[in-house]
């Protein structure tokens, strides 16, 4: 049991202690995998067996996923770590340069910044939402600042007028980080047609999955040129007379026409999936707001969050326990969550390697306690009206039990 100097009566019914799990091992909630997979990719992929791996899906793929976005040009690679690194890569930046990264994030997010001796720079978040915003990319400008790299985490989008605004003003960059928000909209734009580039996933565990992979997009012929020849040629562009020349070091980011194949297939589905966790999340939301010092997550414009992952803040201060015992508590009453913090999610805080971590993280007060109250947890279309239910009677059960 957790110690508590006055445990109420209702402690004691927790699973934790005892007491009958909302969910049980017999009966638990559903999860995201296995993955539905779209009829049409079990033919798609037989194509390319049959062609020998001659069949080209992967350009197929490229101006499907691309026109989905009102953009004209994209180019796929191995992951959206490589995308990344292959971006920062076309735009020559390294040694001296500054890209602002949005501090709550996975390293994929800085690997390229990194890897090309460029500098990453964190500023502060939305305490509510957790993402950056011009004002606080705006206090970490400095002159060696070349581009702003915008991630949209959990599956909700940045507010992006006001910091493409801010880029325009300073001449940078601007990177969209689409992870975990494939088709999360704002004002009328897909996320990832808002910035100059948008840098998407589609690994195992991703809204559009098809294993591994990944995917630029922008309107700027150029730098997706650039960028194939960085992360695809290996650096090199064809020479008629000897087949190719390699003008710069690149790498091999290449994907592969199974995973396109598939992929084709598995973006037919996204929309109708999107449009089915969120009706899912909009009622989740309702439920829990009715609970006291239960936070549902903010979303300030409709189809701005596709909940790759549900996240709940805690108002801490109305609770006796804190927030690992609180995600301790919904775990074993079947909510699958993590019983350990998500401080690993802040960049300054789990990367050793970076230089200034002291500094970065006195400075990211938001991103900390944004952190330090927030569970999280994987949002599957498979969830029932009943399912639902439950998991808003998991936290009624740690309000009763430990709500000031």
């Amino acid at each position: 049991m957790i110690a508590t100097a006055t445990a109420p009566r209702t402690e004691a019914a927790l699973a934790l202690n005892g007491g009958t799990p909302v969910r049980g091992p017999d009966n638990p909630l559903p999860q995201r995998a296995p993955r539905i997979i779209a009829p049409e990719a079990y033919d798609l992929v037989k194509q390319v067996l049959d062609s020998g791996f001659t069949a080209d899906f992967i350009s197929q793929f490229e101006q499907e996923f691309a026109a989905a976005h009102n953009l004209r040009y994209g180019v796929a690679q191995s992951s959206c770590t490589s995308v990344l690194h292959s971006v920062i890569g076309a735009l020559d930046l390294g040694p001296g340069d500054e890209v602002i990264v949005s501090p709550i994030t996975d390293y994929g997010s800085l690997s390229g910044v990194v890897h090309q001796g460029a500098t990453p720079v964190f500023p502060d978040v939305d305490l509510d939402t957790g993402l950056i915003t011009a004002e606080h990319v705006a206090q970490v400008i400095s002159p060696r600042t070349k581009a702003i790299i915008a991630v949209h985490f959990y599956g909700q989008v940045c507010d992006m007028d006001p910091i493409v605004a801010l880029a325009r003003r300073h001449g940078l960059i601007v990177i969209e980080d689409v992870c975990q928000a494939i088709f999360a909209e704002y004002k009328g734009r897909r996320a990832g047609s808002i910035g100059d580039v948008g840098c998407f996933t589609f690994d195992d565990s991703k809204l559009l999955c098809t294993d591994h992979g990944g995917m630029a997009l922008s309107d700027d012929k150029l730098v997706i040129d650039r960028m194939r020849e960085f992360g695809v040629e290996r650096g090199a562009r064809p020479d008629p007379p000897n087949g190719r020349v390699h003008v710069r070091p690149g790498y091999n980011f290449r994907w592969g026409n199974m995973e396109a194949a598939v992929g084709l297939a598995q973006l037919r589905l996204l929309p109708e999936q999107n449009r089915r966790r969120i009706e899912l999340a909009d009622k989740l939301s309702a439920k829990l707001a009715r609970l006291d010092g239960v936070c549902p997550p903010v979303v300030p414009r409709p189809g701005g969050h596709v909940y790759w992952l549900y996240h709940v803040q805690f108002e801490l201060d109305r609770f006796r326990v804190g927030h690992d015992d609180l995600s301790r508590v919904l775990q074993a009453e079947g909510l699958p969550t993590f019983s350990h913090s998500l401080m690993y999610y802040l960049v300054p805080h789990s990367h050793l390697f970076l230089d200034n971590r002291e500094a970065d993280l006195a400075r990211l007060t938001n991103a900390r306690t944004h952190l330090e109250r927030t569970i999280r947890w994987s949002f599957p279309i498979k969830y029932t009206d009943q399912d639902l239910d439950d998991i808003a009677a998991m936290f009624g059960k740690v309000v009763e039990a430990y709500h000031v």
